[in-house]
């Protein structure tokens, strides 16, 4: 319930993270800076998605925390994953802190940028290995059994929900751009 007592529902095409950036000063009068503001205004007036590297985020624009190894794929003969958990198998066997909690990865087939929630470590002589993962995998949307694992430069779909508009003459400069994005599904 809100604050007006109504219901609130969310539906599925708002699930994803949310985010905001914001820019320093930036010189109005710059042609990259032009070519930013026409790409956020695009953006944002037609619910375009675009796709994102987050700088921030290990295994997307960070070096991932983990050490990887091998060539990770979704071990699921049965096609049946979802949930927080994620059976993988194809590392390199007894590596140790393969992901790390914070590591981000992709699937094949789906656009959704994860998080391990836990570090993923083995000692076994097996290659195989459970991540424990978020966002969760929505029932009926597993992925394929052998689907790879990017575990970096992982992009994410992200759409535009808001910006501020700021104007300045061309020898002016621009302050407290900020964007706010959400993961789109």
């Amino acid at each position: 319930m809100g604050q007006s007592g109504a219901i609130q529902t969310r539906s599925e095409a708002a699930q994803g993270r949310l985010w905001q950036e914001a820019w320093p000063a930036l010189p109005a009068g710059s042609e990259d800076v032009q070519e930013l503001l026409v790409t956020i205004e695009n953006l944002y007036n037609t619910g375009a998605t675009c796709t994102l590297t987050h700088y921030l985020l290990p295994g997307s624009g960070m070096e991932r925390n983990g050490t990887g190894g091998g060539t990770p794929l979704v071990h699921d003969a049965s096609g049946s994953q979802s949930g927080t958990s994620l059976v993988t198998d194809g590392w390199t066997t007894e590596a140790a802190n393969r992901m790390k909690a914070g590591d981000c990865f992709t699937l094949a087939g789906l656009d959704v940028l994860f998080r391990v929630t836990a570090d993923a470590t083995s000692s076994t002589s097996t290659d195989a290995q459970t991540l424990a993962i978020e966002p969760p995998i929505v029932a009926g949307s597993s992925p394929a059994n052998n689907a790879a694992l990017t575990i970096a430069s992982a992009t994410l779909t992200a759409v535009v929900l808001d910006y501020t508009d700021s104007t300045a003459g061309p020898d002016e400069f621009i302050g407290g751009l900020s964007v706010t994005f959400r993961e789109a599904p």
